[in-house]
């Protein structure tokens, strides 16, 4: 299942939002990405930019939010490389996926949505 399909079968009854943190493996960091060809962020703008370019590369239409450059979301979820959660109707986790890439479940994670929509 992908983040996209989830977010089609449970929008109507569940708000998501997609929040780009900082690059996790920029070319000019201590431990680069070789496929990822993207510099540290040094601006908001910048950092809106390269979101904005990835939401239309992954084709997601989940609304999106950027972190602030002091990565305050980033740092209160420790969300870093990637995190999926899930906040139930008081504002507290649910579900918090493994740290991406590889930790993080859509199918998991959707069917914990799918429990708290019961």
């Amino acid at each position: 299942m992908s983040l996209q399909s989830a977010f089609e079968t449970h929008r109507e009854k569940a708000d998501f939002i997609w929040v780009y943190i900082s690059e996790a493996h920029a070319i000019d960091d201590r431990r680069p990405s070789k496929t990822v060809k993207i510099r540290e962020h040094t601006t908001l703008e910048e950092r809106t930019a390269v979101a904005k370019n990835a939401a239309e590369a992954l084709d997601l239409e989940i609304p999106l939010l950027i972190d602030d450059m002091e990565n305050s979301i980033a740092e209160a979820y420790d969300a870093h490389p990637d995190r999926l959660f899930v906040l139930d109707a008081e504002g507290k986790i649910a579900y918090a996926g493994g740290r991406g890439p590889w930790g993080v479940d859509v199918a998991e994670m959707s069917e914990t949505l799918t429990g708290l929509l019961k």
